[in-house]
């Protein structure tokens, strides 16, 4: 018999040493010769085969170096030992992976009528992440197809993320032209979005932010329950009982609600709450005019209550309401609570004004789209309502239709003939150099974005620091301070990591994120009597087989202090990646470390 061990996953530019356990059966098994069998990409380092001896039945070890510098995705290793007439095989898949994320750059330019236009772009990153797509449409560029990206591979999953990174979604096929193969895509998305979402339910019928947790959600809950309705009209399926126990909480929490001059963005949540209770066909216009009485109500509040109003049918006093409001939208401390931000607040004001007809919306959709194409940072949260604004807009007012052909590398790559305002495809790209070339076959202007995209080799990550300060200390069994960068095999041992606040005020929703090395594991301790996680306190962690994540606020000047227990488990050379802080909605608060090559030895 033979038995091989390997870490979970590894990293392109490791070297692992595979142990190999050879179990000698019988008397007759004396000579063993141990080979391996592998797939592309994985070499070995010195000594392909090994030959073993035995005397009696027994067992013995055998290792063997491996290099992944050129591995790809998930590969196979096959140990096979032969000997004295017998033969064994044991085959273990590894999963070769780059944790860095995608790494997006847009070229963006303008085709006037019947021009032709040539733009050359350049592949980057590790090859086989390489992609790029080309996005055509008569609206202003909005970089629908960058931004979408961003909320698809966005790594934290509380329950806004996961909507967001659907939401949009929803709206592409009436919206774009694109392949088959990327609505079947889209539809697999929104399936698996549905279902993750149908997860965070509590038994109130609510959701909460973390999976898992009791606690529900006030704006979560309205967030993902809007996206729920709109998918059901669209023809998706929802868990059973989710939205009649989805309902109820609404209804209960709209009645339940009273005008607060002391928290932050009240009287939005429930604006929003009775938007999504319309949205559904139950209007509580109790609740409505309650609200609308309140002599404080702010102006994001009035936007989305008109709305609410205009989906109950009630279209006078919806004009009458946003008549009140007013589109200079200035930030606030109460956005923190509704994840929101000053183009967030735009873009729902703007789905306000589409549902009303009032005719500042194509001019607030032209700013939108601008910020949406520019290199501003937005949350999660703003990129999905201010995508969804755009998409609705686009489907109820339309655009020119597109006619164009394009050739890529010189070769004829297609031709686009459609009525949607907006088009989009991939470009079957070579690695290096690439050009694009673009006639526009109609008399109106056509807005062109080329995305390259590719994830950066492992080392090259590059260091910030802004609004967060980030320490970190291994130490031994004893407590003593240790150099992580050779220990011995077995060694047990903690990372003891210090977020500091840097700023004169809250800062909420941070997440901190360790990606461990290969070689070594993580001991999680949250099932034993070893001690937990976290010396203080964390609203939620996440551990994965080469992570961790702890979402955590912090006061104006606090630190916190986490800790995880790991275990120096394969000898080999690998890549510890620094350390990641950010709050989730807010960019002055983003810190990232550089990483270093560590070993593990006899």
């Amino acid at each position: 018999m033979v038995l091989a061990s390997l870490p979970r996953k590894l990293s392109p530019g490791e070297k692992v040493t595979i142990p190999v356990t050879v179990f000698a059966m019988e008397n007759k098994v004396k000579d063993v010769t141990v080979n391996l069998k592998l797939s592309e990409g994985i070499k070995i380092i010195g000594a392909t085969s090994q030959n073993i001896t035995f005397d009696s039945p027994d067992e013995k070890m055998a290792y063997f170096q491996l290099d992944v510098s050129e591995a790809k995705g998930v590969g196979k290793i096959e140990v096979i030992a032969s000997g004295n007439g017998e033969k064994s095989s044991y085959e273990v898949e590894i999963d070769v992976v780059n944790p860095n994320p995608i790494s997006i750059k847009n070229n963006i330019f303008e085709l006037a009528a019947n021009e032709t236009k040539t733009v050359a772009f350049e592949t980057f990153g590790i090859s086989g992440s390489n992609f790029a797509e080309i996005e055509f449409s008569t609206l202003p560029s909005m970089d629908f197809t960058g931004r979408l990206q961003y909320l698809i591979q966005y790594p934290h999953g509380c329950v806004e993320q996961i909507t967001s990174g659907v939401f949009p979604e929803l709206f592409l096929n009436e919206i774009f032209d694109i392949s088959l193969q990327q609505k079947q895509k889209i539809t697999e998305n929104i399936k698996k979005g549905i279902e993750k979402i149908g997860d965070f339910q509590t038994s109130n019928g609510g959701l909460s932010y973390w999976m898992g947790q009791n606690s529900t959600n006030d704006w979560g809950s309205s967030y993902a329950g809007h996206f729920m309705i709109e998918a059901e009209k669209k023809g998706y399926v929802l868990p059973l009982t989710f939205m009649t126990n989805w309902l109820n909480y609404q209804k209960q929490a709209a009645r339940n609600w009273r005008p607060s001059y002391k928290s932050y963005n009240s009287d939005l949540a429930q604006a929003y709450r009775l938007y999504t209770l319309a949205l559904a066909g139950y209007p509580d216009l109790s609740s409505m005019n309650r609200l609308r009485e309140f002599s404080e109500l702010s102006n994001n509040a009035k936007w989305r209550l008109a709305a609410a109003y205009a989906l109950a049918g009630q279209k006078e006093a919806a004009t009458k309401i946003s008549n009140t409001a007013n589109i200079n939208f200035e930030s606030s401390k109460g956005d923190y609570y509704t994840y929101g931000s000053v183009d967030r607040n735009r873009a729902m004001a703007m789905e306000t004004m589409l549902l009303t007809g009032n005719n500042e919306a194509k001019e607030l959709a032209k700013y939108i789209a601008k910020r949406l194409s520019s290199n501003s940072w937005m949350s999660t949260q703003t990129t999905a309502y201010s995508l969804l604004a755009m998409a609705k807009m686009v489907e109820i007012n339309g655009g020119k239709s597109i006619k164009l052909s394009y050739t890529l590398n010189t070769e004829k790559a297609g031709n686009i003939d459609s009525k949607f305002a907006i088009a989009q495809r991939n470009l079957g790209i070579v690695k290096g150099e690439n050009s694009v070339t673009i006639t526009n076959n109609q008399a109106n202007v056509v807005f062109i974005n080329v995305s390259t995209g590719g994830i950066l080799p492992i080392g090259q990550e590059i260091s910030e620091k802004r609004g967060l300060g980030v320490s970190i200390v291994y130490k031994d069994s004893q407590g003593n301070v240790i150099n992580i960068s050779k220990l011995t095999q077995g060694t047990e041992f903690e990372a003891h990591v210090t977020i500091s606040n840097l700023k004169q005020e809250e800062v909420r929703d941070i997440a901190l994120t360790q990606i461990f090395p290969s070689g070594w594991e993580i001991v999680n301790t949250r099932f034993t009597d070893f001690g937990n996680t976290a010396i203080e306190s964390a609203n939620f962690t996440d551990i994965k087989d080469d992570r961790i994540n702890f979402y955590f606020d912090l006061n104006k000047s606090q630190s916190k202090t986490f800790k995880t227990l790991l275990n120096a488990s394969y000898l080999g050379n690998y890549y510890l990646y620094g350390l990641q802080a950010e709050a989730m909605y807010d960019n002055a608060y983003f810190t990232r470390t550089k990483g270093q090559w560590i070993e593990v030895v006899n």
